[in-house]
């Protein structure tokens, strides 16, 4: 018995851990607000984002095909991208009932420039295009 109980627990310290698993999601923003653009004004802007929680490594994928790296969190069942670069930052927040608001705040020369996207995600971990929840 003392054999069959140090086999077992030799084999779950050597067993290799477990992978972090991507999320990807297909996000639609459907309304655009931007403080010097005179309001909110409907919008059909196409965003992708591959996030991982457990690496904390996230990429998004803007509709000009722009890539950008970026950090991601996890907390209370959503999951948080955060960017920055020289002219600012942008922190976008997907839910898992697949809501998305995407913030940024940018300076370009003198002007400061405030925006927020509002729109729907489809998670498509795990599948060819379809939901995959």
């Amino acid at each position: 018995m003392k054999h069959i109980l140090t086999t077992a627990a030799l084999a779950t310290l050597m067993a290799a851990p477990a992978m972090a698993q991507d999320r990807t999601y297909e996000c639609t923003m459907n309304e655009a607000c931007r403080q010097n653009g005179g309001g909110c004004v409907a919008e059909n802007i196409p965003y992708n984002f591959t996030l991982n929680a457990t690496t904390g490594v996230g990429e998004m994928e803007q509709r000009e095909g722009n890539f950008f790296d970026g950090t991601v969190y996890e907390s209370d069942g959503a999951m948080h991208f955060f960017f920055s670069n020289t002219a600012g930052v942008e922190l976008g927040t997907i839910t898992d009932a697949g809501r998305i608001i995407y913030t940024g705040n940018m300076a370009l020369g003198d002007n400061l420039i405030h925006y927020r996207l509002n729109g729907t995600c489809t998670e498509t971990t795990g599948s060819a295009g379809g939901d995959g929840k």
